[in-house]
């Protein structure tokens, strides 16, 4: 039995509630709808100077900026988590959510919880293009066996010793699932990690791996548990 897995975060639907986008068809990024709040605490803080809540819209302000300065450049807008794919699969003719699927086709790693209601989700780099237009990184299913810490132990691969900064501050172990008996069959050595290439983010750029912003791997680290099934597609 694959163990379950689990994310200490808030779903995506909480979320759009916090920020008042509960209707996908009227649904804004968060920095637009940041940036709105922002253009109207100004307007109504110049229209007069004698007003009793100026501090209070200038508090407003400055929460917007803190917030706009924490999201990191990599993470997807509400508008493309509202397009996140199914997170579900079938294992041994069981249906199954998976904690993470991967979108080769656009480049883009999601999040969802233990429901298959979608978290959060990021640009990465995956495996070059090959000749037939696919990328290097190997559809199927997998399954997070061990997360690793700079430097690298175990991870193999030769230029993994040599050059383990190349890999970010954090590596995602990955084996392979058998679809069909659910059975763990090794690795083919394709992993979720950090880089030392920002710009590569969002591009076909690896070897077969799949590349985070470092900051978003580091999260990952500390989140993602041991057992999360992950979907490439």
């Amino acid at each position: 039995m694959i163990n379950s897995y689990g994310v200490n975060n808030v779903s995506f639907t909480a979320r759009k509630k916090q920020y008042g986008v509960e209707n996908p068809s009227r649904s804004n990024s968060f920095p637009r709808i940041f940036l709105s709040t922002v253009g109207l605490a100004l307007c109504l803080n110049s229209a007069s100077p004698m007003s009793n809540d100026v501090f209070e819209k200038q508090d407003t302000i400055e929460v917007v900026d803190d917030m706009l300065k924490s999201r990191n450049k990599t993470q997807l807008s509400s508008e493309e988590l509202i397009e996140a794919p199914s997170p579900t699969v079938t294992i041994a003719g069981e249906e199954r959510n998976v904690g993470i699927v991967v979108d080769t086709k656009t480049n883009k790693l999601y999040r969802y919880d233990d429901t298959g209601e979608v978290i959060d989700g990021y640009h990465v780099a995956t495996g070059k293009l090959k000749a037939n237009g696919k990328s290097l990184t190997t559809p199927g299913i997998r399954r997070v066996h061990h997360i690793e810490n700079y430097p690298y132990k175990s991870a193999p691969g030769t230029k993994r010793s040599r050059n383990p900064k190349d890999y970010g501050p954090n590596i995602l172990y990955l084996t392979i699932i058998n679809p069909k008996t659910g059975e763990e069959v090794g690795s083919n050595g394709e992993f979720i990690h950090g880089n030392n290439n920002p710009s590569s983010i969002g591009k076909y750029a690896s070897h077969g791996c799949m590349r985070m912003d470092n900051d978003v791997i580091k999260q990952f680290a500390k989140e993602v548990k041991v057992g999360t099934l992950v979907l490439i597609k």
